[in-house]
């Protein structure tokens, strides 16, 4: 389904692979103007063809999502750009070691929880004024199927994944009577880079923990996401829309 998202503008962090990159095209070709914000400076150059094919506006921020000011400067930079802003997806986020808790490397929980958690957090904080100041709109913060059930020895992406959906419900609750919505979307594992490295047998053991016998393609995480963002999901306020592939249900 395409939605018609003419005139708006779409915030996207994480935005230059993976479900960021793909939702970031879903949106223009829904003709949102896009603005792309990630700690690397460069899109790849097939994403950058599907952009202009789509005839709408972009634009690539650098901005590293821990860093308060960065997040601050970089919506502002967005707003100001772009006049407005409508919709935010919050893909930002990073992996970590494997290891039972005892043996975690502190360093990489820290790492672990200020990209997913923190932000996630400053992103919101950040945008929901612009959001509201705009006019009203959605934001959908990516959660995880590890945001319902452990994973053994990967805590700090488990924790910081509860942690993204409790922010949600919380924030959600704070906003519902405003024209702002705000949701989560959590995704079964998906053909991204996080989960490129590891090898084909590795994959295809990950895949076979899915019902549906396959991990996800990063645009049918996306496709949720716009769902959320269209004037379908006007009533969903604080929902975690979970495309998990089975996972969760055996």
């Amino acid at each position: 389904m395409n939605y018609n998202f003419q005139d708006k503008v779409a915030l996207i962090t994480g935005a230059t692979s993976g479900i960021g990159l793909a939702t970031a095209l879903r949106f223009a070709e829904c003709g949102a103007r896009v603005a792309l914000l990630d700690q690397h400076t460069t899109l790849p150059f097939s994403a950058r063809n599907q952009f202009e094919k789509y005839g709408t506006d972009f634009h690539l921020f650098q901005c590293n999502v821990t860093n308060e000011k960065e997040v601050s400067g970089c919506v502002n930079l967005v707003v100001r750009r772009f006049g407005r802003l409508d919709f935010a997806f919050n893909s930002a986020g990073v992996g970590g070691e494997f290891a039972t808790v005892q043996e975690y490397p502190t360093d990489d929980w820290d790492f672990v929880m200020n990209v997913n958690l923190k932000g996630t957090f400053l992103s919101m904080k950040y945008e929901i004024p612009a959001i509201i100041k705009s006019g009203g709109g959605a934001i959908v913060n990516c959660a995880s199927l590890l945001s319902l059930v452990a994973y053994e020895n990967d805590s700090a992406y488990v924790a910081s994944k509860f942690g993204v959906l409790g922010l949600t419900k919380n924030a959600a609750l704070e906003y519902a009577s405003t024209s702002l919505r705000i949701n989560a979307i959590s995704p079964g594992f998906t053909r991204t880079p996080m989960i490129d490295k590891g090898n084909d047998d590795k994959l295809r053991q990950i895949a076979a923990r899915h019902p549906i016998g396959r991990v996800a393609a990063p645009e049918e995480i996306a496709n949720g996401v716009l769902w959320l963002c269209s004037d379908q999901a006007t009533f969903a306020v604080g929902l975690n829309l979970l495309l998990d592939g089975g996972y969760t249900i055996q």
